[in-house]
């Protein structure tokens, strides 16, 4: 029952006891055994209960208590409200999110933003925590199963995804240290694996006519794309994701963007004369023999490009097994076999790879483009690869067409066969 102000006039101290007459609503008037009058109020917030002294009556009335308790209330309701946005705000699925949207927006390839994604889908159970409250032990429960299953890399790929998710609250002072890096040595390493690879000639030569002969008298896109990984020696994301905007047909460039390269810059690839025809025949198919697309290698599906895992499924129905080929492995077999020629400078292959030097003093200083030689490289590559296919004896080492590596001319063409390209 709400008291009035003839009530309170009226109630006299219990000499023994406070006594506490309600107002409702948790507004209380503390009687004290000495005459004492102080209102109190009592409410909840954020679950748990919170006292507030008002003041002392006389000086703070029945109606100006009222009034008190009603600015407290709103206060601590407010106050809750922002503690739970703040709280929400924390929570790691945010920040996880938050970290996802700079990736998406950062210079990174496609495919590093689509690892980026799988990756983090792998840590659904730590979404509802505050990152704050995300201890070592409940990292170490989420990879310890995949290293269990044999996923040593997966583990420390998502070891080191947690981690810049972690730098990334530390950079808005989110949390104080990256809980990661007390694991180190928690899980077992990734076994070295490195990508398969024919590197020997016979051998290359033998995957070459192969893939030559894959799509019969009409190649199909991936037996085309095969032969355009081998004489580009591109990563098979680059190539496979490759649109027609990036082609210069009549000055035989290829122009890749920074935002599909492996090492954020962007590159200048010079195609060889064989690598121009399967393109020359693709960019007349497209949009006759197949639907319009702005990728050169378009998947079936209108409108995407040629799945990841087309070129490796293609050369294992060849008979190259997974330890023996990839489709990786075409730039470890051009390194080598350029390298083992003795024709061209180290720094002119690496250059062609798109790889950037170890050193960063080096990088820094060491920016040569080395464009003519690697013309010169690509157009002596693609004569190797034209002579491998029309070559009989795998065994013959000398290629049919000659090559003079400082005028960049080729003689006596090797001849090829016309449903290749």
């Amino acid at each position: 029952m709400a008291l009035s102000d003839v009530a309170i006039k009226n109630a006299k101290p219990d000499p023994l006891k406070v006594k506490k007459l309600s107002d409702g609503r948790g507004l209380q008037l503390w009687v004290r055994p000495s005459g004492d009058r102080t209102w109190r109020l009592y409410t909840r917030a954020n679950g748990r209960q919170v006292a507030v002294t008002l003041g002392k009556y006389p000086a703070l009335s029945l109606r100006e208590a009222r009034l008190a308790a009603d600015r407290e209330r709103l206060k601590l309701t407010e106050a809750a409200a922002a503690g739970k946005a703040n709280a929400e705000a924390t929570r790691f699925g945010v920040i996880k999110a938050q970290w996802l949207d700079m990736v998406e927006r950062s210079p990174a390839s496609a495919s590093t933003r689509e690892k980026a994604i799988w990756l983090c889908s792998l840590f659904g159970a730590l979404d509802p925590l505050p990152i704050s409250a995300i201890r070592g032990p409940q990292i170490l429960e989420l990879l310890k199963p995949l290293e269990a299953q044999g996923k040593r890399e997966t583990a420390a790929r998502a070891r080191s995804t947690l981690s810049r998710i972690f730098r990334f609250a530390a950079a808005h002072g989110l949390v104080e240290h990256d809980p990661t890096a007390l694991l180190k040595g928690a899980l077992l390493a990734p076994a070295p694996k490195p990508r398969a690879a024919i590197v020997e000639r016979a051998g290359f030569a033998r995957l070459m006519r192969a893939i030559a002969g894959y799509g019969g008298d009409r190649p199909s896109i991936v037996a085309d794309g095969l032969m355009l990984l081998a004489l580009t020696a591109a990563r098979p994301g680059e190539l496979r994701l490759a649109q027609w905007n990036e082609i210069d047909l009549d000055r035989a460039i290829w122009e890749l963007p920074t935002g599909r390269m492996k090492m954020r810059t962007a590159h200048r690839a010079p195609l060889s004369g064989p690598a121009c025809d399967i393109l020359r025949r693709l960019a007349e198919e497209n949009g006759r023999l197949r639907p319009q697309s702005i990728f050169v290698l378009p998947s079936p599906r209108p409108g995407r490009a040629l799945s990841e895992n087309a070129f490796n499924a293609a050369l294992r129905a060849m008979g190259f097994g997974k330890d023996e080929m990839t489709a990786h492995g075409f730039r470890s077999s051009f390194s080598t076999l350029a390298n083992e020629s003795g024709l061209w400078a180290y720094d002119a292959i690496e250059r062609q790879l798109a790889h950037q030097d170890a050193s960063d003093v080096r990088r820094a200083y060491h920016r040569a483009d080395y464009f003519e030689e690697r013309r010169r490289l690509m157009d002596w590559w693609g004569c190797e690869i034209m002579g491998m296919i029309a070559r009989a004896d795998e065994r013959q080492k000398a290629p049919e067409a000659v090559f003079d590596p400082d005028a960049g001319t080729v003689f006596a063409a090797a001849p090829r066969r016309k449903q290749s390209f």
